[in-house]
């Protein structure tokens, strides 16, 4: 099972980290032993830091160029700010706000009105 931290990928990664992984992973490509890898690093995008992504770069054949970029990569991900995994939940209401039903309802409002009935 992977062990992984959360970030907030739209608050803290540039734009020129973003392109960087994915040239990355255009180079590293889809051959076979190169998918742990290669999820890792798409896993960036989502906000998951996986801390085995240096273990499975050194299973995957590669120059020491595109080695070091990863491990650049990997380097910059680990200063984020980690989101926690025990945050508290926001509370949310069963209540629903009463609506009225209107000619010319959209499709939207018209859900939440069927709904609320």
């Amino acid at each position: 099972m992977s062990s992984y931290s959360r970030f907030d990928r739209h608050t803290h990664m540039s734009s020129e980290t973003r392109r960087e992984i994915l040239d990355i992973i255009m180079e590293i490509g889809y051959g076979e032993g190169t998918f742990m890898l290669t999820n890792s690093l798409y896993g960036l995008y989502d906000g998951y830091l996986y801390d085995e992504m240096i273990s499975y770069a050194d299973e995957v054949t590669m120059s020491n160029d595109l080695y070091r970029r990863i491990l650049k990569i990997f380097s910059i991900a680990c200063k984020y700010p980690k989101h926690s995994r025990y945050d508290s939940p926001v509370e949310v209401s069963d209540e629903v706000e009463a609506i009225e039903y209107y000619e010319g309802m959209g499709v939207a409002e018209g859900k939440q009105y069927l709904a609320s009935i």
